[in-house]
């Protein structure tokens, strides 16, 4: 069923006036199409996605149209949309976390749309009451199909997780939940928002790979909202830009992405890490994104274009057609044959502290010597350390840090010793210095963010010693106050980590509360904070809701540097951002790290920013990490096969290499393979790696644990 939304305008009711969300989009997805809607937050994408639905709620269509296979969804009755939204039409929301209902497991809540898909009209209250008292899963028949809905997706041993709730699953797993659910309806129309933000590049490949398989297979529809632009490549036939809740640009994809014509798909181009060199300053869209005011009577986008003329204010800037499928809305010459680099020079961010480090020097002060490095005499010492021309101690140093879980709570388990024990983290080493930056990358449930937890003192370790400024240290409870203070923490999801009912002021007092600073001293260090953070002091009084994804994350910066940490924890800081505030976001902590001789540990599952921002990168796999050294060679020339795999993953529009793929399941946490954990996916696995576990080998300047590492590194060098 082909979609056509003509004209939209979706308007909220505030206390101030009414905020202008979607201001006259118009653009179309035919049948079996992918069509990726790309902008910056708070252009109006989920805003146009919900209304497609209908569940645009608090907000209303004031204007134009939205017509699904000959029904114009905008005026249709609750009865009308009842019955599509069972069968042809499917959303997934981007956060999983607040979508699933955490008193139902997955399999229940998947099982509930495939009864929606069979009969749309009943829904009886009290049936679903009382089907509470028993599993709602329901019939075999109906079982079955859970679990195949749960292998597509990529769920690893689904027969165990069908009956697990949503907290026992990692975010990248509660994305997947979300898409299964979508994919019960075999919709003739799916609405991803985001439906990869959350997902490592193994994890988001496959994801991809499984929705053009649906699409292809069944002849689905796809709207895909994202601002990964890479994602988009990957997988779409169309790309719709939006800026303030017009189109701004629209055509295919190879066509728009190597030729944009408009002045705002050529700063979004400009902002991606992979157009700069590693610590470079990096371009952002100047000035502020739309905030929900009216909309300007020229060009919406006047007021951040490095090439406006005076003219550009004057009258609305119709779509013309180019002579490639493609529609821009610039008639400035000058501004359509303007290449990326133009505008990257035209938008370039000037350092408001005056210039950051020199990247070449980077190498020099962090790489990780071929002597000085890991220690290789021991197979089980992991320890990624920089090179002896660093001076000064490690603020941080990991010895054989282990970490485990009870797999369940049962009283006789524990008596008879027959409950098993879930390996978190196994036997890492690691060190970090003041100033340098270690990227830590892996799959989702690697056991990245549990190091990261046990680093904070959130988690004690299960064996081993994490040492603070050279003293040994445990959990939160038994560090001192300068323990405390020593290691900031800026969480994943800086919109469920903040307190809804705190202001900004308040959030930013309560460690600087807890750590027992006077108010006036408190005062002034809030102030300081925003400062450092490129806030306006004024936002120090408003609420989470009223700041834009970018602003809440400068917040949750700002409360990890609260009480003056000398290593900060970074996890997914950029996940969730469009690249314009994400360039913005990379170009602060550069700035900060410079100011402060911060250390920081760079969780993500972007490696093209961890590339960026990283001196060091570690890689972990299956609680264990596989191979360290320096940026500028694990990620152009890895040692490891598992991070070939990671790399080859990274979606740019060019199909994988089977060699490199990256095939079947992550093992059992609870059962780990014997011999080297990563061999049951390695393409280059034989019969030593399935016995012996290896040693760390030295490649270059880095280390790997991998019995082929420089045969791995051979093959490259030959290719």
């Amino acid at each position: 069923m082909r979609l056509d939304v003509s004209d939209l305008h979706v308007r909220f009711r505030t206390r101030s006036g009414p905020a202008h969300a979607v201001n006259g989009a118009s653009f179309s997805v035919d049948t079996g199409e992918i069509v990726g809607l790309v902008g910056e937050s708070g252009c109006g994408k989920s805003v146009t996605a919900r209304s497609i639905v209908r569940l645009e709620d608090p907000g209303e269509i004031t204007c134009g149209s939205i017509e699904f296979g000959g029904t114009d969804l905008s005026a249709a009755d609750d009865r009308t949309l009842q019955r599509l939204r069972g069968r042809e039409l499917a959303m997934v929301f981007q956060d999983p976390e607040t979508t699933l209902n955490p008193a139902y497991t997955v399999g229940e809540q998947i099982a509930e749309a495939i009864r929606v898909h069979r009969d749309p009209d009943d829904q009886p209250f009290f049936r679903e009451l009382f089907a509470g008292v028993r599993s709602r899963v329901g019939s075999k028949r109906t079982r079955e199909r859970v679990l195949e809905l749960l292998r597509e997706v990529g769920i690893p041993q689904p027969k165990d997780r069908i009956d697990d709730y949503p907290h026992q699953f990692s975010g990248g797993m509660r994305q997947r939940v979300m898409l299964a659910i979508a994919l019960a309806r075999r919709p003739s129309l799916l609405i991803a928002d985001e439906p990869t933000t959350a997902l490592d590049t193994t994890t988001q490949a496959a994801v991809l790979e499984r929705l053009k398989t649906i699409n292809d297979e069944y002849e689905m529809g796809l709207l895909l909202i994202s601002h990964d632009l890479g994602v988009v490549s990957q997988l779409c036939d169309r790309i719709v830009i939006m800026y303030d809740g017009v189109v701004v640009e629209s055509g295919p994809t190879e066509q728009l992405l190597s030729r944009p014509a408009h002045p705002y798909t050529k700063a979004l181009l400009g902002c991606l890490p992979s157009r700069s060199e590693p610590g470079e300053t990096l371009p952002t869209v100047s000035g502020s994104p739309p905030d929900g005011s009216p909309p300007s009577a020229g060009c919406v986008f006047v007021d951040r274009c490095p090439f406006a003329r005076e003219g550009c204010r004057e009258g609305e800037r119709p779509a013309s057609d180019l002579d490639d499928k493609r529609t821009v809305r610039c008639d400035v010459p000058e501004a359509r044959e303007a290449d990326i680099e133009a505008m990257r020079e035209a938008t370039a961010a000037d350092p408001i502290d005056g210039p950051g480090p020199d990247p070449g020097d980077r190498e020099q002060n962090v790489a990780v010597a071929v002597d000085g490095g890991v220690q290789v005499d021991s197979p089980t010492d992991t320890t990624v350390s920089p090179s002896r021309s660093a001076v000064g101690r490690p603020v941080l140093e990991l010895e054989g840090v282990t970490k485990t879980f009870r797999t369940t709570d049962a009283v006789l388990d524990r008596i008879l010793g027959t409950d098993d024990r879930l390996t978190a983290v196994d036997d890492v080493c690691l060190d970090l210095r003041a100033g340098e930056t270690l990227g830590l990358v892996g799959e989702s449930g690697c056991g990245k963010s549990t190091l990261a937890r046990v680093i904070a003192g959130l988690e004690s370790p299960t064996t081993g010693t994490v040492r603070l400024d050279g003293e040994p240290v445990g959990d939160v409870d038994s560090r001192r106050d300068g323990q405390l203070a020593d290691v900031g923490v800026v969480f994943q999801n800086p919109g469920t980590s903040l307190n809804p009912k705190r202001t900004v002021r308040e959030s930013l007092a309560e460690p600087l509360l807890e750590a027992g600073w006077g108010k006036r001293r408190r005062e002034e260090r809030i102030e300081e904070l925003l400062s450092l953070v490129e806030l306006p002091e004024e936002y120090a009084d408003r609420y989470p809701r009223q700041l834009s994804g970018g602003q809440l994350q400068r917040v949750a910066i700002a409360r990890g540097l609260a009480v003056e940490p000398t290593v900060l924890v970074l996890d997914e800081p950029t996940a969730a951002l469009d690249v314009s505030v994400q360039a913005t976001v990379l170009n602060l902590l550069e700035r900060l790290q410079s100011q402060l001789g911060l250390a920081y540990l760079f969780v993500s599952h972007d490696l093209e920013v961890v590339r960026h921002v990283a001196d060091r990168v570690a890689t972990m796999y299956l609680s264990q990490l596989l191979e360290a050294g320096p940026a500028s060679q694990v990620l152009s020339k890895p040692a490891h096969p598992y991070t070939a795999a990671l790399l080859e993953a990274i979606p740019d529009g060019e199909p994988m290499d089977d060699e490199t793929r990256l095939a079947g399941e992550p093992p059992s946490p609870t059962d780990p393979p014997s011999g080297c954990a990563f061999h049951p996916r390695c393409s280059m696995a034989d019969e030593k790696c399935e016995r012996l576990e290896p040693a760390w080998e030295t490649v270059g300047d880095a280390n790997s644990r991998c019995h082929y590492a420089n045969e791995l590194t051979d093959d490259q060098d030959e290719k």
